[in-house]
């Protein structure tokens, strides 16, 4: 289920002619096709685009970064400027719904904090430092199992929130400052025990501020400490999120062609900053201090975007407290297909001391995935709705990830589940443990992360909208001079991999996730 979508049968396009005619558009720099042949005979066919540069990106790209984090600053000073919740530590302004734009329900954000506050307190932190705090809804539920607590927000009335969520009166062993992500206040090498930095990735600017929040982090964070960054947006399902987007709203017949333009448009315009796992499996080789990596798709049963579509990553520094376990015997879940009761019966009758399943289909992720192949396919559906139940009827046998964690509350076994290999079509990793005493440090386990070509890790969300240059313009200049439509997918990039002599990086190209 992992292997790339859906090829296209017929003769392939012309790479060449197809690159001609993208040049030829006035608001085109440089472009490159790629088009695949498969063994079978199927291709498909990705044309990857850099505009035509504006001075403010040529001039100006570090004031632009700063640009959106200011931005950023005024919308939440605003949202929490609003009048106060009935409930102080449970406010969630400012949730809204991708698919409909609505506020999200307090049941769906409940469980969210539940089970973010769970993955936190199972890493037993005493002297807690976070960053993009809000209005505290993680921090109400921990303060008080600390002795030290460091809370920071970029807006001074998320902080003016949570003092007077306390009547005034924070607890003593409670520090509040305003600050942006990068500056991490008052808090000194050794301070904390633990680092989080929650559902506030998104709103960096660049790699490059990451880099500096990640590694601030780590200087600060005493021996044996974690950092806990959550809440993060892939750049791997980002096609297939705006592409169940666009199809939940999308009427049935909805020409197909007509959605893949809004996906494409919505992938080239995005605000949000979208990070691969593997900037986060070669932390390793960055920083000596840091001695597992751990990236988990999010818990829970309600599918909801942040289940289906974020992950969290938990870095340990110097050791894990319960060591890592080794599993050796690693096998393509494609081979037999197990679902959890299968697995369960596998646990309870042969007892295995450790096993591993490499990508098992999602069944959070795996329709939207494969409907926004077939959004690509010139001879593919004709309209949204046959899109979406010929997608859905391709990912039935998918596996819900939840229920594979379930195992680990029922029998001897640690379960740990895995995005580190970052498969576009979301498939996970699991490794299944023997480990009978409760009482015991459970291991981390090291996943594979191979294969994974070089890419890309980080997005740069401000990008988008400084360029005018928009997928459909350059659809309705292809469709003008070929006499037909654009086969396959539009890809906007704002720089593009190069070889050692300066020609386009092709094979690095089709590693280009987010698009």
């Amino acid at each position: 289920m992992s292997a790339p979508g859906p090829g296209i049968s017929g003769d392939a396009p012309n790479g060449e002619e197809l690159e001609r005619i993208l040049d030829s558009h006035p608001g085109v720099d440089r472009c490159a096709v790629l088009v695949d042949t498969r063994d079978d005979g199927s291709w498909a066919c990705a044309a990857y685009v850099m505009p035509r540069r504006n001075d403010a990106v040529v001039d100006d790209g570090a004031a632009l970064g700063q640009q959106y984090v200011d931005e950023w600053q005024g919308v939440y000073d605003h949202v929490y400027g609003q009048p106060e919740p009935d409930d102080a530590t449970f406010d969630t302004r400012g949730w809204l719904s991708s698919y409909t734009g609505d506020a999200l329900g307090p049941d769906d954000m409940r469980a969210w904090v539940d089970g973010t506050v769970a993955r936190i307190r199972a890493l037993s932190p005493r002297r807690l430092l976070e960053v993009g705090c809000g209005t505290g809804m993680l921090l109400h539920r921990l303060v008080g199992d600390t002795e030290r607590y460091w809370a920071g927000d970029i807006s001074a009335r998320a902080v003016a929130r949570i003092r007077a969520a306390f009547g005034g009166e924070p607890p003593a062993h409670l520090e509040l400052f305003q600050a942006p992500a990068d500056d991490l206040g008052p808090v000194t090498a050794g301070d904390v025990d633990g680092f989080i930095a929650n559902s506030v990735t998104q709103y960096f600017p660049d790699e490059s501020y990451l880099d500096r929040v990640i590694g601030q982090a780590v200087d600060v964070v005493d021996e044996g400490g974690f950092l806990f960054v959550g809440d993060i947006r892939p750049t791997a399902l980002n096609r297939a999120f705006y592409a169940g987007i666009e199809l939940s709203r999308a009427p049935e017949r909805a020409p197909r062609e007509k959605v893949q333009s809004l996906v494409e448009r919505r992938c080239c315009t995005g605000t949000e900053l979208l990070i691969d796992p593997g900037y986060f499996t070669d932390l390793p080789r960055r920083f000596p201090r840091v001695a597992h990596v751990a990236v988990l798709p999010k818990r829970g049963s309600r599918p909801t975007e942040m289940n289906r579509f974020r992950f969290d990553v938990v870095i340990r520094l110097d050791k894990s407290p319960g060591g890592e376990a080794t599993v050796s015997d690693w096998r393509p879940w494609d081979e037999s297909r197990p679902d959890a009761a299968a697995l369960r019966r596998l646990l309870t009758e042969e007892r295995p001391d450790a096993i591993g399943l490499l990508g098992v289909a999602n069944a959070r992720t795996l329709a939207d995935h494969l409907a926004a192949e077939l959004l690509t396919r010139p001879d593919g559906p004709a309209t949204a709705g046959e899109a979406v139940a010929a997608a859905r009827a391709a990912a039935a046998g998918a596996v819900d990830p939840e229920e594979i964690w379930a195992l680990g509350d029922e029998l001897p076994y640690t379960v740990r589940l895995s995005w580190a290999r970052s498969l576009p079509d979301g498939a996970f990793d699991v490794a299944l443990v023997r480990h009978e005493d409760p009482a015991a440090p459970a291991p981390d386990i090291r996943f594979p992360t191979e294969p994974a070509p070089p890419r890309r890790h980080v997005s740069d969300p401000w990008y988008g909208r400084v360029e005018n240059l928009r997928p459909a313009k350059l659809r309705d200049h292809v469709r003008e001079r070929l006499g037909r439509p654009m086969p396959g997918r539009i890809v906007l990039l704002e720089t593009f991999p190069l070889t050692e002599d300066g020609g386009i990086d092709r094979a690095a190209l089709r590693s280009v996730q987010w698009a």
